[in-house]
């Protein structure tokens, strides 16, 4: 916490005080990570806005505020009395030595006898910037590689998650509540609407929609979700990847930094909405998830 110690003296009334992302970068390369792990454990907060479209009641959103051109860079405060409390040590150069990182490095390992010409060098752990998903190396070839073992998911995951979010935002769209609302397949009742053959067409359309720049196979879904609709274009106003980046976030925090990170097993391997689990935890890992996500539908099943 060097780095905002150091420039504490210079924080206004409330509390902000403006750190430079150079001097960030001179002290770690990687503060992007740092200071993402201290808004999350809340120790930090950044100065925000709120930037409105009046014509859109969807699209109000929380930005920093910078200005590279006029030399304003960004500012945060603490959201700790940093001159009393517990002193935490935290390691700056391999910030991702977190308990989720240990179970699933030595999960693979454990199973690396499952894989041809296997290496511990070849163990690959990483976590994208777009949406916060951890990726390594089983995740290509887990089902062929983890036969016997099972998997622990969650039934139309982005779809509910975004049914999720919206109901805590207090947005209302009638026709796509009433579908989670009445215990109804997400993928289901786009195959019966729009007269889909295959469950992944219904996947597909889902996709397209969330993820889309503006194409989607079958346009008549955003007259079906209007509320919804409107909710993801608000998203896009800046970059139309930002709505699946969004709900990936969603997901990755529920996922990663909860259910991983304090999975009551030593054995998990994640598969972005799902985990891999051996055959004599995965019941207790079943009600764990359960237990934490009650708005979540988990079920489990072998991999064959």
């Amino acid at each position: 916490m060097l780095p905002y110690g150091a420039k504490k003296d210079l924080e206004d009334r409330f509390g902000y005080f403006p750190i430079a992302s150079t001097y960030l970068r001179a002290v770690n390369e990687r503060y992007i990570d740092i200071i993402r792990f201290f808004i999350d454990n809340k120790i930090i907060e950044p100065y925000t806005v709120s930037k409105q479209d009046e014509n859109n009641v969807f699209n109000t959103r929380l930005v920093k505020t910078y200005d590279t051109t006029r030399h304003k860079c960004c500012k945060y405060r603490f959201l700790i009395d940093t001159t009393e409390g517990e002193i935490v040590d935290v390691d700056m150069i391999s910030n991702i030595k977190t308990k989720w990182y240990d179970i699933l490095k030595n999960s693979l390992l454990e199973t690396k006898h499952l894989w041809d010409e296997w290496d511990e060098k070849e163990i690959n752990i990483s976590r994208c910037n777009y949406g916060r998903r951890v990726h390594h190396s089983a995740i290509r070839e887990y089902k062929t590689s983890y036969r016997g073992f099972y998997t622990i998911d969650a039934a139309c995951s982005q779809p509910r998650l975004l049914y999720n979010e919206l109901k805590n935002m207090g947005i209302v769209d009638t026709t796509y509540n009433e579908i989670f609302e009445s215990g109804k397949d997400f993928y289901n009742e786009l195959m019966d609407i729009f007269n889909l053959k295959e469950r992944k067409d219904a996947k597909e359309l889902f996709l397209f929609w969330l993820n889309g720049n503006g194409y989607v196979p079958k346009m008549g879904i955003t007259n079906v979700f209007p509320v919804v609709s409107a909710f993801l274009k608000s998203l896009k106003k800046n970059n139309y990847k930002d709505s699946g980046s969004f709900l990936q976030r969603v997901e990755s925090k529920i996922w990663i930094d909860d259910l991983l990170e304090n999975i009551p097993v030593e054995f998990a391997i994640p598969i972005h909405d799902s985990f891999i689990v051996k055959e004599n935890d995965v019941d207790l890992v079943l009600e764990y998830c359960k237990s934490k996500y009650s708005d979540i539908i988990f079920k489990k099943e072998k991999i064959k």
